[in-house]
């Protein structure tokens, strides 16, 4: 069965693809230490100067006071220290200190833009997607701008000559030319303003924006003159899924693509030549594979007499962020993060394709399962909207709603029943009219009627679009190919998944390019990619650049790109697994290295600037790096705050320093965000602990377990809780749900031993502990707890010593087992064994006062009164309002025979002690 590609996604197409614009009603120019909350979000971050302010939006200034516009009323504002204030469409809401006197300004003109911008469509820059020089356009002189304009523009450019390092001004101007539609002249000023507030990241996204919409126009032009019609293809087929279980994965897309790649390299299908069709499948079919495609090769390429064919073919889900293809490497829990939004699809069609002269979108959809904890919604209303975008499409989908699209061998020896009635139509099945060629009209029909009769009348295609009937699609008088069992999705070249068929063969390269070309993708392949690294792809570009064209190399250059992210995804993946699969500070620090160097090549990246902040401010917590951390991670969430990833981390750095308060609203904000991925439910359960609210605690780790059910750490930890709160039987029952979920892990079985031996049942304690040492699997907790355990069972306290000396033999830092090996050793009247336990807990941990008293009574028993009194004197230092202290202290002063100064230790334990019982011995000791 063959779950979705486009139809489900474009059920949720109004959830996310055309994020609305809104008009900010506000601007900070000095930030003063203060903090911003968004409105609908829950952590404030640190206010930057050329931050933009919307309605719903509060500024909370903290040391110093904050200054910022203010449009509604036109006025310039300032907030006081300690003060909080909402900024309404209408009206500022001082909701606690003050604020200053507003002072009337003249103008302030800001720009529409979206509240939560989407990093991801502020990836690829012009440089890459239209050329390989950035189009700055026509800026035109102040004379010659129109009148109306000018006028705008006179107070800012008073200010301006004033002071050109005016941010503000620079930034008003940007939005008088862009309502103008001048917009060359706001670029120019946009980067004005970037320069001098380089935090403001809205006003990097609007120079992104703004190049893409200067570039694109270019190529409007140069496509118009293009002598030449012809045809690309951008052909998807994903059977396998990293992170999809296998009872999901598909059998026949990637048969599908191949197939559907030759006949359009057939002379029947046009004779698609290799470098105008990308053809992903399986593992290389990665969310930056397919990204990087989308958005350079059909972006870049197709010109207005062109023909585009797309044909995807795999799993598509939607959620309540909205609807997504599922590449090879997305993860359920958190698709928004790691899968394609199938909006940037829609912005490609409806931006960029409708441009160009036709576009064949053909979709694999059905909807019978679930992807996860999402389910593909009803798409029946909106299935038809790709085809309501400018210019000439035909769109087919698989199936109606609520049907199953079929996949088997049945259909030419293993394809999708879709796709294998569209190839044997282009093949000329559909030739209805006889004229040897299939138009659009008959590939509909023929399709419409051939899938419900090979499908027993389950699945039924659909068509959308616009495209004409008459439109011809294939040349049956000319070669197609033979539609047999797919056998192999592999290049004989270099033996991986095909990913790209290379047009170097056919291009005049010399030998040495040729050599250089194998060797770069061999490095590529070998995961040599880092600048500096032995053997480095990134190290040859620069040769590779001296011996090709700028298109060629660029192609090399973005499978570089695509190999740099895809390392980076894995880390993210690993981080999306949170405590079940722990990481590491080399973890974090490679997936910054991978973004270093992605950066390199693609330096206008906002998407890779966010990434890199979140893996080396994540990194940074190792370090207890906290302040840096915190720094870089808000930078991430400013740059994506529409995704979850950031406010966890963030969260994490506050978790660290026990801010609790801090950690609660970042951990909330990114359960939101991503509601189906248990991580930040699990670390707000850990702060809700901290902050004594268990129940909360409770609440989380149940959602948690709803969402990743196969996580044995989530009922683990749950099972912790409530053994805390002395909820025996509900821990039990915790913990062996995280036993089965983990029967390798020795963890459950030690939390089940100390529930049993806390509930006295010794024997099934032992066993549960025993069973959990033959997991060989950190021993040392459950070795030590067996070892306690045997210590409390009268003539087996013996079985305890080795055990914790095995223990400190393996990880001598392990106080626990050290301290609980000299208790024992003193118990049993070993004081010289307990003493050199006890010191070297001390070595260790100087400033532990409860082994210094434990010291000094051993060696008060080894009539070693001296060398006891130097402990307590010792710990006295750091305690001298303990009563007890000063007790054992006269009682060390006593065994010494100095009694002046036994009499003033004790007279000290009488003022520090209220117990009556306590009282009356120490004035029995003072009577010697």
């Amino acid at each position: 069965m063959r779950k979705v590609v486009v139809g489900i996604a474009l059920a949720a197409l109004s959830l996310s693809a055309d994020t609305p614009k809104e008009e900010p009603v506000g601007l900070i120019l000095a930030a003063g230490g203060s903090k911003v909350l968004r409105a609908k979000t829950a952590t404030p971050l640190a206010a930057r100067s050329g931050d933009i302010l919307f309605s719903g939006d509060s500024l909370k200034s903290e040391g110093a006071t904050a200054s910022f516009l203010y449009c509604p009323t036109k006025t310039s504002n300032t907030l006081e220290a300690g003060s909080d204030v909402l900024l309404d469409t209408k009206a500022l809401k001082v909701r606690s200190g003050k604020t200053g006197v507003a002072k009337p300004i003249n103008t302030c003109f800001l720009p529409t833009v979206v509240r939560v911008a989407v990093a991801s469509q502020q990836h690829y820059g012009v440089s890459m997607t239209r050329g390989l020089a950035k189009p700055e356009g026509d800026v035109i002189a102040f004379d010659q701008l129109p009148d109306a304009v000018k006028a705008q523009l006179a107070p800012l450019e008073a200010a301006l000559k004033a002071d050109p390092n005016d941010a503000q001004a620079w930034v008003e101007e940007a939005t008088v030319f862009e309502r103008a539609k001048l917009e060359s002249n706001a670029l120019l000023a946009y980067r004005k303003a970037s320069v001098i507030w380089a935090d403001a990241v809205w006003i990097r996204g609007r120079i992104f924006e703004l190049e893409e919409h200067l570039a694109t126009e270019a190529a409007i032009k140069a496509a118009a003159i293009s002598p030449d019609a012809k045809t690309f293809a951008m052909i998807v087929g994903i059977g396998k899924y990293q992170k999809l279980p296998q009872d999901l994965w598909l059998q026949f897309p990637g048969a599908d693509a191949k197939s559907f790649g030759d006949f359009l390299a057939s002379k029947a299908g046009g004779a698609v030549p290799p470098d105008q069709m990308m053809i992903l499948s399986d593992e290389q079919a990665t969310t930056a594979a397919l990204r990087n495609a989308f958005q350079t090769f059909l972006k870049s390429r197709p010109g207005k007499k062109d023909t585009v064919f797309i044909l995807l073919a795999g799993h598509g889900t939607v959620d309540t962020r909205g609807a997504y293809l599922v590449t090879y490497d997305s993860d359920p829990q958190d698709l928004s993060t790691t899968a394609l939004p199938m909006a940037e699809l829609q912005k490609l069609v409806e931006e960029e394709l409708s441009q160009v002269g036709r576009v064949v979108l053909l979709a694999d959809v059905c909807r019978a399962t679930t992807i996860g904890n999402t389910k593909p919604a009803s798409m029946a209303a909106v299935v038809e909207k790709l085809g309501e975008a400018p210019g000439e499409m035909l769109g087919l989908m698989a199936t109606r709603p609520k049907e199953v699209s079929a996949e088997g061998t049945q259909f030419g020896g293993g394809h999708g029943a879709f796709t294998y009635s569209i190839l044997q139509a282009l093949g000329g099945q559909g030739d209805e009219n006889k004229d040897k060629s299939v138009s659009a009209g008959e590939l509909i029909d023929f399709v419409r009627t051939d899938v419900p009769g090979k499908s027993g009348n389950k699945q039924h295609p659909r068509d959308f679009g616009n495209m004409e009937n008459a439109t011809k699609l294939s040349d049956v008088s000319r070669a197609g190919i033979n539609i047999t069992r797919f056998k192999s999705l592999y290049d004989s070249r270099n033996g991986g998944p095909l990913f790209i068929a290379s047009a170097a063969d056919d291009l005049p390269l010399s030998d040495e390019a040729r050599r250089d070309i194998e060797t770069f993708q061999a490095a590529i392949r070998d995961k040599k990619l880092l600048p500096g690294d032995q053997g480095s792809a990134f190290d040859m570009l620069g040769k590779l650049r001296g011996e090709m064209t700028p298109s060629l190399a660029q192609m090399q250059e973005n499978s570089l790109r695509v190999a740099l992210e895809n390392m980076a995804q894995q880390v993210l993946l690993r981080y999306l697994a949170g405590d079940q699969n722990p990481q590491t500070k080399t973890d974090f620090d490679s997936g910054s290295s991978y973004m270093e160097a992605a950066m390199r090549l693609t330096p206008e990246s906002l998407y890779l600037q966010g990434r890199d902040n979140f893996f080396a401010g994540r990194a940074m917590l190792f370090d207890k790096n906290f302040v840096g951390a915190a720094d870089l991670l808000e930078k991430s969430v400013r740059i994506d705050p529409g995704e979850a990833y950031g406010y966890n981390a963030l969260g994490i750095a506050y978790l660290e320093q026990a801010a609790f308060t801090k950690s609660i609203p970042a951990f909330q904000d990114a359960a939101r965000l991503a509601p189906n991925w248990s991580y930040p439910l699990h670390n707000l359960a850990l702060a809700y602990v901290e902050s004594g609210d268990t129940e909360g605690a409770v609440r989380a780790y149940q959602q948690a377990m709803k969402v990743t059910p196969q996580y044995a750490y989530l009922p683990y930890n749950l099972g912790l809780i409530y053994q805390r709160t002395n909820r025996r039987r509900e821990a039990e029952v915790a913990y062996r749900r995280a036993a089965e979920l983990a029967p390798d892990s020795p963890e459950p079985l030690n939390a089940l031993g100390s529930l049993k031996s806390q509930q006295g049942r010794i024997a099934d304690a032992e066993k549960l502990y025993r069973g959990a040492l033959a997991k060989n699997s950190n021993p040392v907790p459950t070795r030590h707890n067996l070892a306690l355990l045997l210590s409390g069972i009268k003539d087996r306290d013996a079985e305890a010593i080795p055990l914790w000396k095995q223990n400190l033999a393996e990880k001598p830092d392990f106080l626990p087992s050290r301290l609980a090996l000299a208790e024992l050793l003193g118990k049993r009247g070993d004081a010289a064994g307990a003493i050199a336990e006890y010191r070297m807990v001390i070595a260790a941990r100087p400033e532990y006062i409860g082994a210094r008293i434990a010291l000094a009574a051993q060696f008060l028993k080894a009539n070693q009164p001296e060398a006891g009194l130097e402990q307590l004197q010792a710990a006295l230092k750091v305690e001298s309002g303990n009563g007890s202290l000063w007790e054992q202290a006269g009682d060390a002063h006593r065994a010494l025979k100095q009694s002046d100064q036994s009499r003033t230790a004790y007279t000290e334990a009488l003022k520090l002690e209220e117990d009556k019982a306590a009282r009356k011995r120490i004035r029995a000791k003072m009577a010697f």
